[in-house]
């Protein structure tokens, strides 16, 4: 059965076509872009081909302009793609300064590798990879669109059923996802592992050439920090290293334990926890290999039993510093719950006295340590107790702005984009705002930590401006992957 990867998911194969190019002369990886693709706008003039492979180019991800047309699930032309970045008229910062995920960045390297070769993306790696890798059943941009025997479409469970995942789209990385299968996948884990290829030569050149800083992961998150690299993560995972092929999104196609012969492939559909769960299977069968953790750096005294006013004390809702993750803390039956949001509760703390709590995640120990901060607020630390290591990202409880009727009224109106294609219309409802435009669901916008400041518009979080008068005259966007998009009150 065939299956469907999608675009960050695949990158790995893009960067392999621009280091086999490079191998073979056909271009340089410190070239400038515009050397090969002039209708890339002037103001990207320094950017190079290795930034970006590293996304450290600076280049807006164009599908983030465009909040409205929400470009991952509808047809982008190449002329819009170039329109888009030459209305937009920046960089985020100084190409090789600085790091931020990008679909513009991979959309050129596609056009690179097409107009160097001549051909497809596939055309050109179908002839110098998978055909003499075997991998008969593996097509770089195959249309999803297209029903065939043998081939299992992409789910995600929403609502009391299930809807397809990303269909294929016309766009500049349209062509990048790949189809292939069980077989094939055996098959490219054999190449990577095989020296004799050259290809696990090829991706270590890559991975050498990469500014100091791009360790940490696609959106900028430290947990991967081990590694990553155009679809490839390199980490320790409780204490078993790892080389992950994956995207963005966690779901990871391929792990592979380091020095050993053991590889997990999987393909399935969106689901909470598929994140790890090639991860979790090849710890379970390389667990009689690992060494024995070292004794916890962290220690806690007794279970014993808080006062209801003391759990009281923890109760709200943490987020991490970029707001990426949200977990609610209550209280249930005498003892305090974690909830992280979206997903289901943690079981019941057990206290232990200064703050320190623990739980049970899946079948390791996990300790959260509450503390008062500096603007007496509380944050929670996380540590791994099992495996002695951090657990993550701590948290930091906020208590979001509430603006009454009145506050809402001032952020009606209609909205145009400053250097962007797209009109916002918002309208208020007694202590409620929302936001919509042509093509676009109206949405609730949700108030955040401080006035004008909200979020629950996508990826967005919306800020607005006011003049010196007090008036609100404009709105501006920020997203992981562009900041300040700004748009101007009619």
């Amino acid at each position: 059965t065939s299956h469907w990867i999608p675009y960050s998911e695949a990158r790995v194969f893009v960067a392999l076509a621009v280091a086999m190019l490079a191998r073979d002369g056909k271009i340089g990886l410190d070239d400038p872009i515009r050397k090969h693709i002039p209708q890339v706008p002037a103001y990207a003039s320094a950017v190079t081909v290795r930034h970006l492979l590293h996304h450290t180019s600076g280049l807006a991800d164009y599908l983030v302009l465009d909040p409205v047309g929400d470009s991952m699930w509808t047809r982008v032309s190449k002329d819009e793609f170039f329109r888009v970045l030459s209305r937009w008229n920046k960089l985020g910062f100084a190409p090789g300064q600085g790091k931020m995920y990008s679909n513009t960045d991979y959309a050129l390297l596609e056009m690179l590798v097409e107009r160097s070769s001549g051909g497809s993306l596939h055309d050109y790696l179908h002839a110098k990879l998978l055909k003499p890798l075997g991998m008969a059943d593996t097509r770089i941009g195959a249309n999803q669109a297209t029903i065939h025997p043998g081939h299992a479409l992409f789910y995600f469970p929403e609502g009391n059923g299930y809807s397809r995942a990303f269909p294929y789209r016309t766009s500049p990385v349209g062509g990048i996802s790949v189809t292939t299968n069980l077989d094939d996948l055996i098959r490219w884990d054999a190449a990577l592992r095989d020296r004799a290829t050259g290809i696990a030569s090829l991706l270590q050149q890559l991975e050498a050439g990469a500014p100091p800083d791009a360790g940490a992961d696609a959106e900028g998150r430290p947990s991967d920090a081990e590694g990553y690299s155009f679809g490839v993560f390199r980490r320790t995972y409780r204490g078993l290293p790892i080389v992950e092929y994956r995207g963005i999104s966690g779901y990871h196609y391929l792990v592979q334990v380091p020095e050993t012969q053991l590889s997990v492939a999987t393909l399935c559909n969106v689901y909470p926890g598929m994140e790890s769960f090639g991860a979790d299977v090849a710890r379970l069968y390389a667990a009689s290999t690992l060494p024995a953790p070292p004794a916890p750096a962290r220690t806690v005294g007794p279970p014993i039993k808080v006062s209801a006013s003391e759990l009281a004390r923890y109760v709200g809702e943490y987020r991490t510093s970029n707001a990426r993750r949200l977990v609610d803390v209550a209280v249930a039956n005498g003892a305090l719950v974690a909830t992280p949001r979206g997903g289901k509760p943690l079981p019941s703390m057990v206290a232990h006295g200064n703050g320190q709590f623990t739980t049970k995640v899946n079948d390791w120990t996990l300790l959260l340590e509450f503390k008062p901060d500096e603007n007496n607020g509380m944050a929670i630390s996380q540590w791994d107790m099992t495996n002695n290591v951090s657990a993550g990202d701590g948290f930091q409880r906020w208590t979001p702005w509430k603006p009454d009727a009145n506050a809402m009224q001032d952020y009606t109106g209609t909205y145009v984009g400053d250097d962007v294609e797209a009109v916002l219309h918002l309208r208020a409802d007694d202590d409620r705002v929302f936001v919509a435009s042509h093509g676009m669901v109206e949405t609730e916008l949700q108030p955040m930590d401080k006035p004008d400041h909200f979020s629950g518009f996508d990826i967005y979080a919306v800020h607005f401006e006011r003049d010196t008068a007090g008036q609100v005259v404009a709105l501006l966007l920020d997203a992981t992957r562009v900041k300040g998009v700004r748009y101007t009150r009619r």
